[in-house]
């Protein structure tokens, strides 16, 4: 099991070079589409991946910090963005789901002491919100002829990555002080939360290559 881990630990970083090389494969057909900006956050999380394995990054930067308060707020801000302004154009749901969020950080200033907790909050509280978005991306397909024609949907194929990952591995984070004293679930969750990851960005890709830059 662990040898699987190591590899997917390698591997994943090929996964999300494969989606920024098939977004910029298509880069004529995005260029002048709000979708630019979701192979530019490909390509920033990519580089923070890449960096993130060098020998200068481990020595001077707490990757709990940084992930925790940087990366992972950035993720789901962006995705908040991709589908409340740009899928449903609501402007005001995005604002009020990225303030909700960020409050959640909040409790960190009463909660220091408790680290895996408040962690674990804020990711439940910027997954949940992220799966009111997902539901009502599903519903919007349901309800509309893109379902039909979902091969050229992009949305269908980020839709159901990010479900993958955000919403497969939420018991995972939320519950990670719990589950990480329990070997065999930590070991069998942490393989999913890989497979999960590997996953979203392959459909990341197929989304570049088979989506239409005008489904929204």
């Amino acid at each position: 099991m662990e040898d699987i881990l190591v590899v997917l630990s390698k591997t994943l970083i090929l996964a999300e070079g494969m989606a920024v090389a098939a977004g910029f494969y298509r880069y004529a057909t995005i260029k002048n589409t709000p979708w630019k900006w979701f192979l530019y956050y490909l390509l920033f999380i990519f580089c923070v991946e890449v960096s993130a394995l060098t020998e200068v990054f481990n020595e001077h930067v707490n990757r709990k910090l940084f992930f925790g308060f940087i990366i992972i707020p950035i993720e789901f801000v962006f995705f908040y963005w991709l589908y409340a302004w740009q899928s449903f154009h609501n402007k005001k749901l995005f604002w009020i789901f990225s303030l909700v969020y960020l409050l959640s950080f909040l409790p960190h200033r009463y909660l220091e002491n408790h680290g895996s907790m408040v962690y674990s909050f804020n990711y439940v509280v910027g997954a949940f919100l992220l799966a009111l978005l997902l539901v009502l991306e599903y519903l919007k397909q349901i309800r509309s002829d893109s379902i039909l024609q979902f091969k050229e949907n992009k949305m269908f194929y980020i839709n159901l990555g990010v479900s993958l990952l955000y919403l497969g591995t939420l018991p995972f984070f939320s519950f990670y002080a719990i589950i990480l004293k329990n070997d065999i679930i930590y070991m069998n969750y942490y393989l999913f939360f890989y497979i999960a990851n590997h996953l979203m960005y392959l459909l990341f890709s197929m989304s570049f290559l088979w989506g239409k830059p005008n489904t929204y």
